[in-house]
């Protein structure tokens, strides 16, 4: 049976079970030359015609899967209709703005699909990220409240999470557009949240001091995150993935401090709705010093991934740098020294970085191998998602012996 997805003309979409994906695996048996999302952690620190409309949750409990793979976290597609380019060998990070088309949520459908089918063309897999924050179509920001995002490196005017023409926007987006267009297309792995506090649209960080923000109490903006989770919830059948590596608001001195409850407290909400292999937890600045030591920077967010890794959810690394050019962001007193850091996200030329130190010793940490620091964090991580330039045939996944290895270890 063919079926033309709802409000997409001319689209096909594929029927099969979150069952099927090609890396499903039990919990069991766990043992960017490119742009990437820029972070600024790096700094120092997704046979008859019949239309498909749903509105309920799949059933995503009855077959729990862990998403395993090697993944690119490629350069973003920047116009509507591009394809995105990759080399690793699983598939990519496939990630745009929610406005690449502008307002028109139809043309973006056909350029996820026209990527998901290119995929899976050559056999890979992607996962989807359609980054919120500043990146709004035009429509939906004259149609909300908005708050001016000032940032170094993301400023703009985003929608307040909880305004009801936000929801309904994004709603007819994700559950009457989106989520349709990609049932049940074979490349499609797994997508990430976001919402529209989000600092650079993707990761879960909003890096705003809250003093500043038109703050609805804790009740009222916890409940904005819980209903976009239940749109993404609504509109895709394959695991949802959130990007955990990160608190929100700008801690002392330069906020008034951190919220890493809610994050916590929407994982949870996301298991308990999908079920352990309907989620995932990834994080975006995927480094061992992060959770290393007294001064560990990413120590907020400890409970959330000791409490994911309990569940036996997929865990994801975005490596917060390429090993290639900054092996540097991986050094730490408390975990070893790959290098010197120069300015902010560059190393120094000399000594030598050590490319295959972090590139072993970071994806062995996070798979659960081994650990440089003795207090760290401990996990058992599933899938990878690396910079363009390690997949370089110069890089060290192609160059080196021990590097490949440890990236191997991630393969489904």
């Amino acid at each position: 049976m063919r079926l033309v997805p709802h409000g997409v003309p001319g689209l096909v979409a594929r029927v099969a079970s979150l069952a099927c994906l090609a890396c499903a695996t039990t919990p069991g048996s766990v043992d960017p030359d490119t742009d990437p999302v820029a972070d600024t952690d790096a700094v120092v620190d997704t046979d008859t015609d019949t239309v498909v409309h749903t509105d309920t949750v799949p059933d995503t409990d009855t077959a729990p899967v862990v998403l395993r793979g090697r993944f690119e976290s490629a350069g973003p597609v920047r116009t509507c209709g591009q394809i995105a380019d990759w080399s690793a060998p699983d598939g990519l990070l496939l990630r745009m703005h929610l406005d690449v088309c502008g307002d028109d949520m139809d043309a973006l459908a056909a350029t996820i699909v026209a990527n998901l089918d290119a995929v899976e063309a050559r056999g890979g897999r992607a996962i989807l990220s359609l980054a919120q924050g500043p990146f709004l179509p035009a429509s939906w920001l004259a149609r909300c409240a908005t708050f001016d995002l000032q940032d170094p490196l993301f400023s703009g005017p985003l929608c307040l999470p909880w305004d009801a023409a936000y929801q309904q926007d994004l709603s007819d987006a994700l559950v009457d557009h989106l989520g349709p267009a990609v049932r049940g297309h074979p490349a499609l792995a797994a997508v990430y949240f976001s919402i529209s506090t989000m600092t650079n649209g993707a990761e879960l960080h909003f890096r705003v001091d809250r003093d500043d923000f038109p703050y609805p109490g804790d009740a009222v903006f916890g409940q904005a995150y819980t209903d976009v989770m239940d749109l993404f919830a609504r509109a895709f059948d394959v695991p949802i993935l959130l990007e955990g590596g990160h608190c929100l608001w700008l801690a002392p001195p330069r906020g008034s401090g951190e919220d890493c409850a809610l994050p916590l407290a929407l994982y949870r909400h996301a298991r308990d709705l999908r079920g352990a292999g309907g989620v995932g937890l990834a994080m975006w600045n995927c480094a061992e010093r992060f959770w290393a030591g007294d001064d560990a920077i990413a120590a907020g967010t400890r409970p959330l991934w000791e409490e994911a890794a309990a569940d036996g959810v997929s865990l994801g690394c975005q490596t917060v740098a390429s090993f290639t050019e900054g092996a540097c962001q991986f050094s730490d007193a408390d975990v070893a020294d790959y290098g010197t850091v120069s300015g902010p996200g560059t190393c120094a030329a000399t000594p030598p970085l050590d490319v295959a130190g972090a590139c072993v010793d970071t994806l062995d940490w996070f798979r659960g191998a081994h650990a440089r620091a003795t207090d760290g964090l401990q996990l058992h991580g599933t899938w990878g998602e690396l910079w363009s330039v390690d997949w370089r045939s110069t890089g060290p996944y192609a160059t080196n012996a021990g590097c490949r290895a440890a990236v191997d270890a991630l393969a489904p």
